[in-house]
């Protein structure tokens, strides 16, 4: 009898060691810019996170650079799930659910704060909800990129200073609108190109977090950074919902208190850098710093703000309203 217990206890330990283990999940991460930048410390951070709490079953490939395209094409590509997660800028909410995207207006919100408090709200889940309904993704957590600034070939103090001038900015119609407004000429031009652009006179000047200036190098071919600070940049972290519909429960909670644990990170990691890469730019890559006053801006934006509140949600137009007195 006792023989009989061993071999079965044997038998039984033997099924054990020879299950296979579970198949890997891959999960393929796009992002449109370069390192460094707080965001990849996010990501690697959230690599760190996912494996430990999924017990390595999440395997994340990072495609970087924009390897993958610009923002446009990794939304295509997020929502048919080819790729499972990316950080958006200011496009999703713009292109996809335009009556929630006031949080990206220019000239609209005063910090990244009051942002996170509006997609906290009631208004910012309908607006989730619009973005999981209509294109399959699911916005799961936010953190700042830092303020949004002019850079140029040229001194830009006043609104008057923009009549004419070739700004890139990034493929959304409010922005376009925006700007016009202000007298520039804005030209649209997917992020990947913008040094070129600027390099052959396509375009004059751009707009960004200090971060990206950085990252592009673009102070070899700009002189001016000038602190408009228009647009408080916030990073969106999206996941594609056919993803996380794949997934058993636990992973599912696996990957989003990762994500949503990484992106708490990577915000306090930019609040301690973003001051000194902006003073980088001036002290170390020569860049001249000019501190516009931001009311006359604000007030010959006004026009185009208030033409492009129609078009929000009334819930929005409740919700920021305390911003446009």
């Amino acid at each position: 009898m006792l023989n009989t217990k061993l071999t079965a206890s044997v038998l039984a330990l033997g099924l054990l060691l020879a299950a296979p283990a579970a198949k890997a999940v891959e999960l393929s991460f796009a992002m449109h810019t370069s390192p460094p930048g707080p965001e990849f410390q996010a990501v690697d951070k959230f690599v760190e996170l996912v494996k430990e709490r999924s017990k390595g079953q999440i395997n994340v490939k990072i495609f970087h650079s924009a390897v993958l395209g610009g923002e446009r094409d990794n939304l295509e590509q997020l929502t048919v799930n080819e790729v499972q997660m990316t950080l958006f800028g200011d496009t999703l909410p713009n292109v996809v659910a335009p009556p929630y995207a006031a949080t990206v207006v220019p000239f609209v919100f005063p910090g990244p704060e009051e942002i996170f408090e509006f997609w906290a709200s009631s208004a910012g889940a309908e607006g989730k909800k619009l973005i999981k309904d209509k294109a399959k993704l699911d916005l799961v957590a936010f953190f700042r990129r830092g303020d949004r600034h002019l850079s140029a070939k040229k001194a830009i103090r006043t609104p008057d200073d923009l009549k004419g001038l070739k700004l890139r900015v990034p493929e959304i119609p409010s922005w376009v609108r925006v700007w016009s407004e202000l007298g520039a000429r804005p030209t649209p031009v997917a992020w990947p190109e913008v040094f070129s652009g600027l390099q052959m006179g396509v375009i004059e000047a751009q707009e960004n977090p200090c971060f990206n200036v950085n990252q592009a190098k673009l102070y070899e071919v700009q002189t001016h950074l000038i602190y408009t600070a228009h647009v408080p940049a916030v990073w969106h972290w999206t996941i594609s919902s056919r993803f996380l519909d794949s997934l058993s429960p636990e992973l599912r909670t696996a990957v989003v208190s990762s994500a949503v644990d990484a992106a708490k990170y990577g915000d306090e990691v930019t609040k301690q850098q973003i001051d000194g890469v902006c003073n980088a730019l001036v002290e170390k890559n020569k860049m001249t710093a000019i501190k516009v006053d931001r009311a006359p801006f604000i007030a010959k934006a006004r026009p185009a703000i208030d033409e492009l509140s129609k078009g929000w949600a009334p819930s929005v137009v409740q919700a920021v309203s305390k911003y446009l007195k």
